[in-house]
């Protein structure tokens, strides 16, 4: 309960810090839609993602690794699709999760650092045990902040996401670090 308490907390914070800090009304943290006028636009990219699970109840951390793929088909607005490993323990015994979610992101813009680079979502999955199959919902929030390599865009970030699992699994907290590659 701690950790949905937090999760939310940093939210509303964050929804609630663009629009004060936003000065200028022509460069606002939440851009209008457009639609994509160029590839480039499309920012296409594949990222690895490397963090902590902790289960709701158990206060044990496991390890967490992932990868996301993903592009941006409406400006400001992302569609990915993400698959990690984790192994939670809920408590009473450990279980070895494979995860594949469909994530929907609203991209945040402005002149704010971290924020103008940042982003909130929601993904929908399902959770592989060696039990069954358990679908599962995940309000997410994260950042990524693009360093230009030579010609190549990488961005270093984080992501944060509370999955509610169905069929009473252990609801999850899930913080990992991301590098993404952009095309």
């Amino acid at each position: 309960m701690k950790n949905k308490k937090i999760f939310v907390s940093n939210l509303i914070c964050l929804l609630i810090a663009g629009p004060v800090f936003s000065q200028d009304v022509s460069v606002s943290t939440f851009p209008r839609g457009r639609a994509v006028e160029n590839k480039s636009e499309y920012k296409p990219h594949v990222g690895f993602l490397a963090g902590a699970a902790v289960a709701e109840g158990s206060g044990k951390t496991s390890t967490e690794l992932g990868v996301d793929v993903g592009y941006q088909p409406y400006i400001p607005l992302g569609l990915a699709a993400e698959y990690s490993y984790s192994e939670v323990d809920d408590g009473s015994k450990i279980q070895k999760r494979n995860s594949i979610w469909a994530k929907g992101t609203y991209n945040l813009g402005g002149t704010i650092p971290v924020i103008k680079d940042s982003y909130i979502g929601m993904g929908l999955g399902a959770v592989l045990k060696s039990d069954g199959t358990s679908y599962a919902a995940a309000p997410l929030l994260g950042f990524d902040i693009p360093i230009h390599v030579n010609d190549q865009i990488i961005s270093v970030g984080a992501t944060s996401r509370y999955a509610v699992v169905s069929d009473g699994d252990a609801d999850t907290l899930l913080v990992s670090g991301v590098v993404k590659f952009w095309y």
